[in-house]
């Protein structure tokens, strides 16, 4: 390995707090401590790690630990759907230094959207600390480079946009684009509820549906960059008055804007009503979840999960739609109780996917030669 590349390891291995010593890493990483210690010097020259001595320890000569240097720069990260726009900065250290949220125009063009993107990143960026990268969590599909976002049905001419070329081009930084649900998946997989869980699913109920999938410790996109597309899965419910042999997309059953437009209410309305118990809401919400249990059993008999992860504003009402989803998997499951995964609702609020955006940026930087 030449010099930057061995820099590049040091700081990806701290920062995953797989050795936080300089012993440690020598050992970690097969390199002599001597050309390790050079390393690690020329790192906290440049402002990228710093060391500090633990404030409590025994007997003998306590040990310098290493970790990236918050001072070093800034990231931002961007979310949204058709409904609302989330975007944050988080220091070398992934800290957060700012946030911000907005919803978008009804009815958006994709260009209005594109310029809220631009303004919410001036926002959120931190005077006094260098832009080292951008990441952007995209709704819909995108292409196999993550380049272009190739279509999103909930907003008007999203179609084969050059999103990464637009932004780099506005910032002069490195941007990085990945689907707004596997976006959410890292996030868990990070930081969240799936910490130390090699296969797990992140289910995002927004505007549409989407899962983000890990199986064995790595992100899985499908070969053509098109998994976890569940929103269009086929799903029947006579309750719908509807026959049951008629299968309707799953996103236009239990999508949040789908249960809003049903209701013809809001969000902070719809949580209202459901901590209200209001009767026709939890109806709504019941047949939503019913629909997103079904989904669930079936890719759990396929995937076999050890954890599904549910976001979005849904995944808050514990009562009236995460327990009816939990009972209907297990319903659905009934046979297979070794196929039963355990189902949780995400601890990161609706900032997930923007904090998402911003560690996809910061673990794919790198110093350059």
């Amino acid at each position: 390995m030449n010099s930057r590349t061995i820099e590049n390891t040091i700081v990806r291995e701290i920062r995953l707090a797989n050795a936080t010593s300089r012993v440690q890493l020598a050992k970690q990483l097969g390199i002599a401590p001597s050309t390790m210690g050079i390393q690690i010097d020329r790192l906290v020259e440049q402002g990228i790690l710093k060391e500090s001595v633990p404030e409590e320890w025994g007997l003998g000569r306590p040990p310098k630990l290493l970790e990236p240097n918050p001072t070093a720069g800034q990231f931002i990260g961007v979310d949204f759907d058709a409904r609302r726009l989330h975007a944050v900065s988080v220091d070398f250290s992934q800290q957060l230094l700012k946030q911000h949220s907005r919803d978008l125009p009804s009815q958006a063009k994709a260009a209005d959207v594109i310029l809220q993107i631009q303004e919410v990143i001036r926002e959120v960026r931190f005077r006094g600390r260098k832009l080292l990268g951008i990441g952007l969590a995209i709704p819909g599909t995108l292409d196999e480079e993550a380049t272009t976002g190739l279509h999103y049905r909930f907003i008007s001419d999203w179609t084969n946009l050059p999103l990464k070329r637009i932004v780099q081009g506005a910032f002069r930084v490195p941007v990085y684009l990945e689907n707004n649900v596997r976006v959410m998946a890292m996030a868990e997989r990070w930081f969240g509820q799936a910490r130390n869980i090699q296969n797990f699913i992140c289910i995002g109920i927004r505007s549409g549906i989407g899962a983000g999938i890990f199986l064995n410790g790595e992100l899985y996109r499908g070969s053509g960059g098109l998994a976890g597309e569940i929103g269009t899965w086929p799903v029947c419910d006579s309750s719908l008055n509807k026959k049951i042999q008629e299968s309707i997309p799953l996103e236009d059953i239990a999508s949040l804007r789908a249960i809003l437009e049903t209701l013809n209410t809001s969000v902070d309305g719809l949580l209202e009503s459901a901590e209200k118990c209001d009767s026709s809401v939890l109806k709504i919400l019941k047949i939503a979840a019913c629909a997103v249990g079904r989904v669930i059993s079936q890719i759990s008999l396929m995937l076999n999960p050890q954890r599904i992860v549910i976001g979005g504003p849904l995944a808050e009402l514990e009562e009236a739609f995460m327990s009816p989803l939990c009972e209907e998997v297990q319903r659905c499951l009934n046979q297979q109780s070794g196929l039963l995964p355990e189902i949780v609702s995400t601890q990161l609020g609706e900032l997930a996917g923007a904090k998402g955006a911003a560690a996809l940026s910061l673990h794919r930087w790198e110093l350059k030669v």
